[in-house]
């Protein structure tokens, strides 16, 4: 049986799966190295900085189901990274599937309070939702802006990444991949046919609208689920504020419909910006205020339709491994398990 720490594992993504595949062998000695092509930690758990607060423009809240994960969103909740939300919740008509089917079914113009209606507790990370990651970083390190592009086996135990910048790094004992199903398909396809199967999962794309409004919309909501075919949700990303206090500049996002998306997924920024908030208009029946701000983002690989339907695939005698959210579901709670188990399958395989 090995020592851990003379064990040096590589993962790639510094999402919710891989920093907690990174977190969980990080614990028991291994030597850990992340890998992330962005400048930033959390994945799709995004927020961007702007001169009057952030946006949360990708995952908008996290519920638990797994008593594992219901455990971390506690401990994120003691650690402040995480708090309870919720919103003043307006749901279309498109919430029960006509979004879905792309029918024009629309939420009744009006603007009231209907409450929250969800049956799970809601989370958002705090202040900005990539702070729900904070608990899974430790002291291991994390290479940010390399583009992992090549996995090189040197023999049945040992492997060499290569980045897009002609780096090479390495060598590793294992690998874990928790990139966007699409992407680690294209890196692990080329080793081995075992990883076949991942080509049949389905992503999703979305587009995200970032606007900022000199004065509050409005509303007596602050969100809106599936208010028309061409928005599947839209929210006020300041929370906590009543409607006689609404801060200004007034910051919301909207996210496509996965078909509006997919329709328009090569449009220019300015055509989906104009789109999205003339159907965002039409949706909340109100007229809006003049923009201070707005920007867009395109999710290429954004939610998971399809998904694996196991937590992990390992192959290379189990030291080369896919994981992510789109091997179990569309859940920010799907990624966790997912780097759970893949990390619980790295170490049967040094065990072994």
């Amino acid at each position: 049986m090995p020592r851990m720490s003379n064990v040096n594992i590589a993962i790639i993504g510094a999402g919710m799966a891989g920093l907690k595949a990174a977190n969980t062998l990080h614990r028991i000695g291994v030597n850990v190295t992340v890998f992330e092509k962005s400048r930033g930690l959390g994945g799709r758990l995004a927020s961007r900085r702007t001169e009057f607060g952030h946006f949360n423009h990708g995952a908008q809240y996290v519920t638990a189901r797994d008593p594992g994960f219901n455990a971390f969103l506690q401990e994120a909740t003691e650690f402040k990274v995480a708090q309870n939300w919720s919103p003043n919740l307006h749901r279309g008509s498109g919430a029960t599937g006509s979004a879905a089917t792309g029918t024009n079914d629309t939420l009744s113009p009006i603007a009231r309070h209907v409450g929250n209606l969800a049956e799970e507790q809601w989370y958002q990370g705090a202040p900005q939702m990539n702070k729900l990651i904070r608990p899974l970083v430790d002291t291991f390190p994390i290479q940010k802006q390399h583009r992992i592009i090549g996995i090189e086996p040197v023999n049945q135990r040992s492997f060499m990444l290569h980045d897009d910048l002609d780096g090479s790094f390495g060598p590793f004992d294992g690998v874990i991949v928790t990139a966007p199903a699409p992407q680690t398909a294209g890196l692990l396809r080329p080793l081995a046919p075992r990883f076949g199967p991942i080509d049949e999962v389905v992503m999703a794309p979305c587009w995200a609208v970032m606007a900022a409004f000199e004065k509050p919309l409005p509303t007596g909501f602050d969100a809106m689920l599936y208010p028309s075919a061409e928005i599947s949700w839209a929210a006020r990303s300041s929370q906590g504020d009543d409607a006689l206090h609404r801060r200004t500049p007034d910051a919301w996002v909207l996210h496509a419909s996965p078909e509006w998306s997919r329709a328009h997924l090569e449009d220019d920024k300015e055509r989906v910006i104009e789109k999205l908030l003339e159907a965002l208009r039409t949706a909340s029946g109100v007229k809006l205020p003049e923009l201070h701000s707005v920007q867009a983002h395109r999710w290429r690989y954004a939610r998971t339709e399809f998904p694996l339907g196991m937590s992990h695939l390992n192959g290379m005698n189990g030291r080369v491994i896919a994981a992510g959210d789109w091997c179990l579901g569309a859940r920010v709670e799907a990624a966790w398990r997912s780097g759970r188990s893949a990390a619980h399958s790295m170490i049967e395989t040094l065990l072994g």
